[in-house]
């Protein structure tokens, strides 16, 4: 009788531990189902939000869309220049909770970030005495407007140059990125504006720990000219990513090239006094003209540009002797001292 009572109590304790286990499987299942119908629920309000400079800007549907929106700016931005295009700004998209936020196209997503955005293309600036002169589109162009511009000066084929042509400014070729407006394509272009005196205008964007007479002094200008170029700007906080419009005076690049030039050089004619009693003392008589010589002349001439800065000899070969003029020179009696 013992026996049986133990056995019918460990049949109802393992009868408990099964109920005990059947409900904690139930509220699991429960709890998974709640859980996959909120995820499912809340993937419709997730969205893609882009960011600038860390600040919300937009919501759109999907990282594609974003894709889109980031590629088509970048493309319109870059124009026709060949080099790479990137944000001025900093960019970021992310999941993001749609909340009350409304979602944008792709079209509309474009038109509210175009204004907010500065395209930025890879080129390559021509650097006069450390300051930017010009900027085009590569490092290949910019080395042909270099050439164009000393062979401007190096004059007609046939011209002899003893030296190659240099410049007298330090001359140097750097990577920049610049908005497409500022990047010039054509070498006839940059080489005008490398060899005239004039004024270069572009946007510049505002760093971090700049301020406006620096800016003016970096870019060569008077601070007065940058207040008049961007009315307000010296009341106001200049903050990373302001646009300024600089403007600088530029002076033509120097060449200088050493030529060997060529000239005939007269030879003047000596006067030679022959003395003769023939004439009375004092009377000159020009027995035969003189004819000036010829003599082909080489020279070593230095050029700044088209001004000539010096001008040596070097060898010369004579192509006529010069004829010496004859005068004669009278040592005889005068008729009124013979009278007497």
């Amino acid at each position: 009788m013992r026996q049986q009572d133990c056995t019918d109590r460990r049949y109802r304790r393992m009868q408990a531990a099964l109920r005990t286990y059947r409900a904690a499987l139930l509220l699991a299942v429960i709890l998974i189902v709640i859980l996959t119908a909120v995820l499912l629920a809340g993937r419709g309000r997730f969205a893609r939000t882009i960011k600038i400079n860390d600040n919300i800007a937009v919501l759109v549907a999907s990282k594609k869309a974003a894709d889109q929106v980031r590629s088509r700016l970048l493309k319109e931005g870059k124009q026709d220049r060949p080099g790479q295009a990137s944000f001025a700004e900093q960019w970021e998209d992310a999941s993001w909770p749609i909340g009350d936020r409304e979602v944008l196209s792709v079209p509309e997503a474009i038109k509210l970030l175009r204004p907010q955005l500065s395209v930025l293309v890879s080129a390559a600036a021509i650097e006069v005495n450390g300051r930017e002169a010009v900027v085009i589109a590569t490092e290949e162009l910019a080395r042909r407007v270099l050439d164009e511009v000393k062979r401007k000066y190096a004059g007609e084929e046939e011209t002899v140059l003893l030296e190659p042509p240099k410049f007298r400014q330090d001359v140097r070729i750097a990577q920049v990125s610049r908005p497409a407006d500022e990047i010039l394509t054509d070498v006839g272009t940059a080489v005008k504006q490398l060899t005239t005196s004039g004024t270069t205008a572009k946007t510049y964007v505002v760093k971090a720990g700049d301020w406006p007479a620096k800016i003016a002094h970096n870019h060569g200008m008077s601070l007065f000219r940058l207040k008049e170029l961007n009315p307000g700007v010296a009341s106001r906080i200049l903050y990373p990513g302001d646009k300024l419009k600089v403007s600088a005076a530029t002076a033509p690049l120097t060449v200088v090239t050493v030529k060997e030039e060529t000239r005939i050089k007269q030879l003047p004619p000596e006067t030679q006094e022959i003395y003769t009693p023939t004439l009375p003392k004092g009377e000159r008589e020009i027995a035969r003209e003189g004819k000036p010589g010829k003599k082909k002349v080489w020279d070593k001439v230095v050029y700044e540009n088209d001004r000539v800065i010096q001008r040596e000899p070097i060898r010369g070969i004579i192509l006529e002797e010069p004829q010496a003029k004859r005068v004669l020179v009278g040592i005889g009696e005068n008729s009124s001292e013979s009278s007497d």
